[in-house]
């Protein structure tokens, strides 16, 4: 939540300070750097979650020492290689097929933070093996509070351009990886002796095609903007980049976190309890997450078109219309972490990959299809779509190793009262975009936080628990 909130801060500061081209740009870059990261880990940050949980539980014929040397040494020397081919993408390739001259500066200050997240990828996965979420989720707040400082005195004491703005991303990663890598030097170890090449092949193995997966998925969230640039110009992909980053602030909040916690939650559920345990888990899990993220979706649709005008200006209000479709494809992407347990827990990511890369084709296609008949909305209802069919593949390949009871009643009557109670309030107006955010807010949230009390008993059930009452007995659904 702290970390959104300062984002939410950092966000006027750079939309009104640059041009809705140079927005755009920035975009790009971020979305570039984003991808070089992925790839370049090669999957093995998922590799330590899953090898962490069998080595602590001893199902596995190898020692900590061995996993925190193996790691170590591969991660160095993966984040040598991706920066240097960072850097010649930014040298040698864009300054040919890009017409800005400044790429080749922007290039070269950037590689220093893809050298760190690289390095830092490792320390931040061990972590969430340990189930240590918390600090994972401290050293983010700590990137993005340092980077908003670093704004604010650029601002107050020059001008922010894009190569001054990228220069605080720097330091702000300076200070993330210091933070997590002091956090982690009590468990850490290293010792060439303990260097495996039996567990880093097994680790690249099972990382690999979960390397593809988080690469596509990459290319499937980010494709959009590379097609919008090419068809409909740079204002168009500053205002649709404004409205996406804005609904991204979701996946920091709720999305994140939900990453850190539920992978290495049920692997490690899965070690020490078994199959009926992990079933239980996401089972649950899924429901909870449904019922709560429909009306999250609906508040968050109606009151982000006006924090984006209030924050940026009416230059990016064109792009508004994209806020709930994005906002949902979040959710659709999100029930991913839940439904595809049984690939990870049984190593079989091919799946995974595969499907990834049937919803990236079909997210290509249709964006170039779409795009220049139906605008940013078009590439919107892609997003969505194309991950409908990654979750719908996903799910049949991964209950055929870890079926559970999917619960779908409360979600979907949460999900009709939240379309009815967003239609109901999009279109009113109340003078101002404050006045309309606050009101419209608060209508939703204390309608749709009604509905939940009243047809969600899990939800009555605690609130009850809470004010020390006795409830009903639960009924199945």
């Amino acid at each position: 939540m702290i970390s959104a909130f300062v984002g939410v801060l950092q966000f006027p500061i750079m939309t009104r300070s640059l041009s809705v081209a140079d927005y755009g740009t920035l975009g790009l870059i971020a979305s570039t750097l984003a991808l070089f990261v992925a790839v370049g880990k090669l999957g093995l940050q998922h590799a330590v979650i899953r090898f962490f949980a069998q080595v602590r539980h001893g199902n596995i014929d190898f020692s900590s020492g061995q996993l925190n040397s193996t790691v170590t040494a591969i991660f160095l020397v993966f984040a040598t290689l991706t920066t240097l081919a960072w850097l010649v993408t930014g040298d040698v390739v864009l300054p040919r097929v890009l017409e800005s001259s400044d790429v080749v500066v922007l290039f070269n200050i950037t590689a220093g933070v893809v050298f760190l997240r690289m390095l830092g990828s490792g320390i931040v996965n061990f972590l969430r093996a340990q189930q240590r979420s918390g600090i994972v989720a401290l050293s983010m707040t700590i990137a993005r509070v340092v980077n908003l400082v670093l704004i604010v005195l650029l601002a107050l004491f020059s001008d922010v351009d894009l190569a001054g703005l990228l220069v605080c991303l720097l330091l702000a990663e300076i200070a993330s990886f210091a933070h997590s890598a002091w956090r982690y030097a009590p468990d850490f170890s290293f010792s060439r002796r303990e260097l495996s090449t039996r567990l880093g092949r097994a680790m690249l193995v099972y990382g690999a095609p979960l390397m593809l997966l988080e690469s596509l998925g990459l290319v499937l969230r980010l494709s959009d903007r590379y097609v919008i640039e090419a068809l409909l110009g740079v204002d168009a992909l500053g205002q649709y980049s404004a409205s996406y980053n804005l609904v991204a602030y979701l996946d920091v909040i709720v999305l994140a976190a939900l990453v850190q916690a539920v992978r290495p939650a049920y692997v490690n559920l899965w070690e020490s309890e078994g199959l009926e345990a992990t079933r239980a888990f996401l089972s649950h899990g899924l429901r909870l997450f449904l019922v709560v993220g429909a009306p999250f979706v609906a508040v968050f649709s109606l009151t982000s078109p006006h924090i984006l005008s209030f924050l940026a200006g009416e230059r990016y209000a064109p792009g508004t219309v994209i806020i709930p479709l994005i906002t949902l494809s979040f959710l659709v992407e999100g029930t991913t972490q839940f439904l595809a347990a049984g690939l990870y827990i049984r190593k079989e990511t091919r799946s995974l990959m595969t499907w990834s890369a049937a919803a990236t084709v079909v997210n290509l296609v249709l964006n170039f299809l779409l795009v220049p008949s139906m605008g940013i909305v078009g590439a919107a209802l892609v997003t969505i779509f194309s991950y409908l069919v990654f979750v719908i593949g996903v799910t049949f390949a991964a209950f055929r190793h870890l079926p559970f009871r999917i619960r779908l009643r409360a979600p979907v009557v949460m999900g009709i009262l939240s379309l009815i109670v967003f239609e109901g309030l999009a279109h009113l107006d109340f003078g101002s975009d404050l006045a309309d955010m606050f009101v419209k807010g608060s209508l939703a949230t204390l309608l749709l936080g009604v509905a939940l009390l009243t047809f969600d008993t899990a939800s009555r059930e605690w609130v009850l628990k809470r004010l020390g009452r006795p409830s009903r007995p639960r009924t199945s659904e």
